[in-house]
């Protein structure tokens, strides 16, 4: 587990976000868009991911994806 993370708590998360959080613009659609990040960290169980919504699709069927940002995308 990071330091500072325990179970129930929020993990300390820094650097640039892994993967991008996306949502599809209507349920069942074929067209989706980003509506926020996550980071990969360590738990005490494994791996675990910190994910942060910018927003929330209207109709969202709560389905999402987490698409790996590739390193030469990401930015300082």
């Amino acid at each position: 587990m990071s330091p500072g993370a325990k179970r129930g708590a929020l993990p300390v998360i820094s650097g640039p976000p892994k993967f991008a959080v996306r949502s599809r613009t209507l349920p069942g659609g074929e067209v989706w868009f980003t509506c926020g990040q996550a980071w990969e960290y360590d738990s005490e169980d494994g791996p675990a991911y910190a994910i942060s919504m910018t927003m929330t699709p209207v109709n969202w069927d709560g389905n999402l994806l987490l698409i790996p940002i590739q390193e030469d995308l990401q930015t300082s």
